[in-house]
């Protein structure tokens, strides 16, 4: 696959030049290190985040109204620098507390474990959220070492509206916690994703065959099977989400698509329509439909699929609008977003 890039080492800082000179208006670069900020924060709980690239939009098209007020970023597929996460929390305001999420991976719970303590030390309170909705990557039972995936964009908007509404750090903590185990997220890669800097695949899947569960690097899903027509993949997934979340008739959930890049509008509402229809089979509610590709991985086809349970306590944060150049969600006025 062809690339447009320049120098491979500078394509973060390239990216994110990019991107502020896009919006210079809604966000700045804290100088010397690799953090967007959004512009005009206000005296409240701080939501910051972080991650490495290579999923993008996650994680700066998560920073914006209803949403993060600041990200640290690594390069590809790397945690950021513990010292960017330390600065991202210093510059934002936190008088009442910052509140850090990231996905549930070594490398980003390693430093920001670090930053935490750093932080308290200079006597800013921080909480941390590391999201974990992988169902494929360890049992229901082992619930804290689930790798955090696309689901994150979920939590994020949550713990970012709770923030805006003024809540205080532990209730947004809670919230944005209890929102996580709440959260299931499955997948299906159907072709391979590529290698950034030179176009090549990044791994192996044989035409016609596709793998549940791949992780959005590239690490080994649970099953490679042949290539089946839509609705069958997608009773897959349903299937594999229901059984790990003991999904019952009458609960009600909200529906969140994540398509890669390599997969179609054409195909995911397809998808969207065949996992509503499978919903409604079982007598499950669905209380909100979100279609959006915000944490895809380069190049691959296929999709991911998460349901949130919907509780009364987050609901209304859930329900908020959240804003950014790469991640738009209407506010939800009656109880679902028709």
């Amino acid at each position: 696959m062809n690339r447009l890039l320049n120098d491979p080492e500078q394509e973060m800082d390239e990216m994110l030049a990019g991107y502020l000179a896009g919006y210079p208006e809604q966000f700045e670069q804290l100088p010397g290190f690799r953090v967007l900020l959004k512009k005009g924060l206000t005296d409240r709980v701080s939501v910051v985040i972080g991650a490495g690239g290579g999923n993008e939009p996650w994680p700066i098209g998560c920073v914006g109204e209803g949403l993060a007020d600041a990200c640290a970023l690594g390069n590809v597929f790397t945690a950021p620098a513990a010292k960017s996460i330390l600065n991202a929390i210093r510059s934002v305001p936190h008088e009442q507390g910052v509140l850090c999420i990231a996905t549930n991976h070594a490398g980003d719970m390693l430093n920001f474990e670090l930053v935490s303590e750093l932080a308290e030390m200079e006597g800013i309170r921080t909480r941390q959220i590391y999201v974990s909705d992988d169902i494929s990557s360890a049992g229901s039972a082992e619930r804290e070492e689930r790798r955090g995936i696309a689901g994150v964009a979920l939590i994020v908007k949550i713990a970012g509206a709770a923030a805006q509404a003024g809540l205080s750090l532990d209730e947004t903590a809670r919230l944005a916690e209890l929102a996580n185990q709440n959260l299931f997220t499955a997948s299906v890669t159907t072709s391979p994703a590529y290698v950034l800097e030179t176009g090549k695949q990044a791994y192996e899947l044989p035409e016609g065959q596709i793998e549940y569960g791949m992780g959005f690097n590239g690490e080994m899903g649970i099953e490679r099977r042949p290539l089946e027509p839509a609705r069958d993949v997608m009773k897959r997934i349903v299937d594999m989400l229901a059984e790990d979340m003991k999904l019952q008739k009458g609960e009600e959930i909200a529906v969140f698509l994540n398509p890669f890049k390599a997969t179609t509008v054409l195909e995911s509402y397809i998808l969207t329509n065949d996992c509503l229809s499978l919903l409604r089979e079982r007598g499950v509610t669905v209380y909100d439909t979100y279609v959006e590709s915000l944490f895809p991985t380069q190049g691959a086809g296929g999709f991911s699929l998460s349901f949130l349970r919907m509780d009364d306590s987050y609901r209304p944060y859930y329900d908020r609008r959240a804003e950014s150049p790469l991640f738009y969600k209407k506010e939800i006025s009656h109880g679902r977003n028709d």
